[in-house]
């Protein structure tokens, strides 16, 4: 049986902003990122018996895996860093991502199959100006992330 640990520790503000800034700079060394990525998931229609009422981690992880596959570009490797959130109001997981890669399909096209499968999709070029590193790594002094990589050899 796994072993579960919980921590009440929250940092302090300054602290952080300190934890946040760090990691941003690191995510942002990893790949020359394209795109980044939000994705909220829509819930599922009702059907007559099932009791499955709205998304969760399995859905989530499943539905960017088929994500990766649709966007994987045609030669080179798919590079990304992936954070799920869970939001509060609904308590269904929400992707955040970095992606890199050559040749990765058109924003539109990844953002209406993203959006006809899954949900509400942003899918914008990255500008490290804006700080989506930092971004994505406000998740980590949450405590309620999931954080996967994939294609980046820092790792």
């Amino acid at each position: 049986m796994g072993r579960q640990l919980h921590f009440d520790y929250k940092p302090s503000y300054w602290y952080s902003q300190e934890i946040k800034q760090v990691w941003g700079d690191w995510l942002t060394g990893l790949a020359d990122w394209d795109w980044y990525i939000t994705l909220t998931f829509r819930d599922p229609p009702q059907r007559p018996n099932s009791t499955w009422t709205k998304p969760g981690w399995a859905y989530a992880k499943r539905a960017w895996k088929r994500f990766q596959t649709q966007i994987q570009p045609p030669l080179g490797e798919l590079q990304y860093v992936r954070m799920f959130e869970l939001q509060k109001r609904r308590g269904v997981p929400h992707i955040h991502a970095l992606v890199a890669g050559e040749g990765l399909p058109r924003r539109d096209e990844a953002w209406k199959w993203c959006f006809d499968n899954y949900g509400i999709t942003r899918i914008l070029p990255y500008d490290r100006k804006l700080g989506a590193g930092y971004y994505l790594c406000k998740y980590i002094t949450k405590g309620v992330t999931d954080i996967e990589f994939g294609g980046v050899d820092k790792v």
